[in-house]
């Protein structure tokens, strides 16, 4: 029985000797092969940022039930904060003309109602400046953390999201209501 035993097992082993690859070269380039080929499909079924078509800026932008239209949008290379790059997104009622002091121009309500967003480069709101002809204050009102800026994308040398209030907000007790969707080349 110990000799049928050993045949048994030594049948075994020839198998799974048997069933091995061969170890040749033309395996190891057709596996290469293989493997290159494997990662060309990942890499061209990865999903690549398509260019945002439709109006540069859209939505609603209200302020003490005033609704007002902005048509222009841009973008600047701010002040870094923190050490950090920060862009200036410059929406206006107003053509910019290429202007390139829009920020502080906007603010002065040279392109007349604005919104000048500083934000880094991972999309986070850090400071803007509101002038609507909606508030009782007819300069620029500074705010921090009222505005997000949501869907934030920056790639193909464009940006594009959705800057929002989050609904309607307080500003001096005054109702201000912002939901922008926008895309502008980057600075």
């Amino acid at each position: 029985m110990t000799r049928n035993a050993t045949l048994g097992l030594a049948g075994l082993l020839l198998l799974a000797a048997c069933s091995k690859t061969p170890a040749n070269t033309d395996s190891g380039a057709a596996s290469a092969s293989a493997a290159a080929a494997s990662a060309a499909s990942t890499a061209a079924a990865a999903p690549v940022a398509a260019p945002v078509g439709g109006p540069a800026v859209s939505g609603a932008f209200t302020a003490n039930g005033k609704a007002v239209t902005l048509t222009q949008v841009t973008a600047h290379k701010g002040e870094p904060f923190d050490d950090q790059p920060v862009t200036e997104l410059v929406f206006t009622e107003k053509d910019q003309g290429g202007d390139a002091d829009a920020s502080t121009d906007a603010v002065f309500r040279k392109f007349g109602d604005a919104i000048v967003v500083k934000i880094q480069s991972d999309g986070t709101v850090i400071g803007t400046d509101v002038v609507h002809s909606g508030l009782k204050e007819q300069g620029s009102v500074s705010l921090s953390g009222m505005f997000s800026v949501k869907n934030y994308q920056s790639a193909n040398g464009q940006i594009s999201g959705e800057l929002t209030s989050g609904g309607p907000t307080d500003v001096f007790g005054q109702p201000l209501n912002v939901d922008l969707t926008f895309h502008v080349k980057a600075p």
